[in-house]
């Protein structure tokens, strides 16, 4: 055996062996228990951080809402629409463009939608909070929403038109986006589709 000279004694490795596996089998239970404690303690923060929502966006109620929005449309005497509904990761369910509806009106629509998803926001807040001084963002709403606008790669088009689609405990799960006829109407048509499917939205405040 090679000896070994710690604090002026002679030791041998066996003995340096022995030792340290005596002192894993002393600590290593704390250890473990330690770590499975912050384990435990991690886990119950993430439960608290992020809620799972209880209801999903189904192809059912992605037509629901087109359906009740052309509707809509129809008996208000709008102009030719387009509808896009997204789920909440922003891919498309459902879209219908109405025959005589401009071939862009789709791409508006679904700006509109994906504006809502990117932000948490109907698309009315976000055009009204940067045009508003004593908004949310206060003088520097402008640069809020074109810096939004830019970020996306024009993928957000701040205008009314665009609402949340929330499940009944307030999760987000989807968007529906309206587009071809006045901004304010197109909202309208948007609202009239969710409220026929049950499922809620913002207050959208003209």
């Amino acid at each position: 055996h090679t000896p070994l000279a710690a604090s002026g004694t002679m030791l041998r490795v066996p003995a340096i062996r022995n030792a340290l596996k005596s002192s894993v089998r002393a600590i290593g239970p704390r250890l473990g228990a330690a770590a499975v404690g912050n384990c435990q303690r991690r886990s119950k923060t993430a439960s608290v951080a992020f809620t799972q929502p209880t209801e999903k966006l189904t192809l059912h109620a992605a037509d629901t809402i087109i359906d009740r929005a052309i509707v809509k449309g129809k008996e208000m005497g709008l102009k030719p629409l387009a509808v896009v509904v997204l789920d909440a990761g922003g891919c498309v369910i459902s879209a219908r463009r109405q025959d005589g509806a401009s071939f862009m009106r789709f791409d508006v629509a679904m700006a509109k939608a994906y504006g809502c998803l990117a932000l948490g926001l109907n698309m009315r807040a976000l055009r009204d909070g940067g045009a508003n001084p004593e908004g949310p963002w206060g003088t520097w709403g402008p640069q809020f929403v074109n810096s939004a606008v830019t970020i996306s790669h024009g993928r957000i088009a701040p205008v009314p038109g665009g609402i949340l689609i929330k499940s009944t405990d307030g999760q987000n799960i989807g968007a529906v986006g309206v587009s071809g006829d006045s901004s304010d109407n197109d909202e309208t048509a948007a609202m009239a589709g969710v409220q026929a499917t049950g499922l809620a939205s913002d207050p959208c405040y003209k």
